[in-house]
């Protein structure tokens, strides 16, 4: 597929739906109302800041990791929060979130209506493995759209995109729950983990891979060669 260089590239999603903010533009972001927001200071190479406007349906879907203490942070608004087995709203009052490694989560806007939903994300260890996965997941996304305007009647190009979503996601220690049925437990958590495994390997052989240089800026190239 031929891929679009986004290196330079440091917002990325669909203003709709929820635009992702990469670190280098966090330098001195502002909320909606216009009230500067704070970065945590020993992480601010590597938070990212993800915004989703009202009505917006986006959905961060139920998924854990195995390497990556996550964190996050409500700027603004309000955000439905699944921690494990709880699910709550969380506000700018509540603080730093902290995700423990193999908790599954998942997270949404807590309301339709009300004010721009502002939520920051990042890791410990703070690695650069979190910009990695987001940057090389929304080129695939966009250079999939630009195939599909184009080819779409000759090859269906979901089931592509999904698959090469497993990949990248398999290198960047993110594991989706891929099956609502079996709930949120260690069976889901050990399923997941393997059908990961085996659509990773399927498509490394198919020439899929975790990150592509066309999206990896060359600095932070050796946070994703760690992971894979």
């Amino acid at each position: 597929m031929p891929r679009t260089n986004t290196t330079s590239w440091h917002t990325f999603g669909d203003p709709d739906s929820a635009t992702f903010q990469l670190p280098n533009t966090l330098e001195a972001p502002a909320s909606s109302s216009g009230s500067s927001i704070l970065t945590p200071a020993d992480s601010i190479s590597t938070t990212v800041l993800i915004r989703v406007p009202p009505s917006s349906s986006y959905t961060v879907d139920l998924h854990y990791h195995m390497k990556h203490t996550e964190y996050l942070r409500v700027i603004q608004g309000s955000a439905k929060v699944t921690l494990g087995p709880l699910t709550r709203t969380y506000t700018k009052a509540d603080g730093s979130i902290r995700i423990a490694r193999f908790v599954v989560h998942g997270w949404s806007r807590a309301t339709a209506d009300g004010e721009e939903l502002i939520v920051q994300e990042w890791t410990d260890p703070a690695d650069g493995v979190k910009e990695v996965f987001f940057r090389n997941l929304f080129s695939v996304v966009f250079d999939a759209a630009n195939m599909k305007e184009d080819f779409s009647k000759l090859l269906p190009m979901d089931w592509w995109v999904e698959w090469q979503i497993l990949v990248i996601s398999s290198g960047m220690d993110e594991t989706p729950l891929l099956f609502e049925f079996l709930g949120k437990g260690l069976i889901a958590q050990l399923v997941a983990a393997i059908v990961l495994w085996l659509a990773a390997s399927a498509g490394w052989l198919a020439g899929l891979r975790v990150r592509y240089e066309e999206y990896t800026p060359l600095e932070i190239r050796a946070a994703s060669s760690k992971e894979e």
